[in-house]
């Protein structure tokens, strides 16, 4: 079992993860090749050969693993799959369930928060948040 996770929606807060996952401990971040970020309700993952989707990764255990699952509805909403790192396997949650409706101001601020914490490069966010208030 693996003892990483990577996120990429409202888990990059480090604020957020103190609340679900106490003493989670930031491993890096790394970009996750053919997948680009969009911004739904939620934030998901989409299949995309040419892109780059930013995600950091967290250290955790599996109490830490179970408070997640229970976070994001898997396996009912998200189901949990293991992707490949630079730090070896981490677990990834994708949206099973497609939930309508544009982000709320203070999800995308918390997913704002997280990037600049881990030192992400803004651009695929910036990008997720013009096509989903296009929609």
């Amino acid at each position: 079992m693996s003892d990483l996770y990577a996120a990429y929606g409202s888990n990059l807060s480090r604020a957020q993860m103190r609340l679900r996952c106490p003493g989670a401990t930031v491993a890096g971040s790394f970009l996750l090749p053919g997948w680009r970020l969009v911004l739904r309700r939620f934030a998901r993952l989409e299949a995309d050969p040419a892109g780059c989707c930013p995600v950091g990764l967290w250290r955790i255990t599996p109490r830490h693993l179970a408070a997640l699952d229970r976070a994001e509805g898997a396996p009912l909403i998200y189901r949990r799959s293991l992707a490949e790192t630079p730090c070896g396997p981490a677990w990834i949650y994708h949206e099973v369930v497609d939930r309508p409706g544009p982000p709320t101001a203070a999800y995308v601020a918390r997913i704002r928060a997280g990037y600049a914490e881990f030192g992400l490069d803004p651009a695929p966010l910036l990008a997720a948040i013009a096509e989903a208030s296009a929609d």
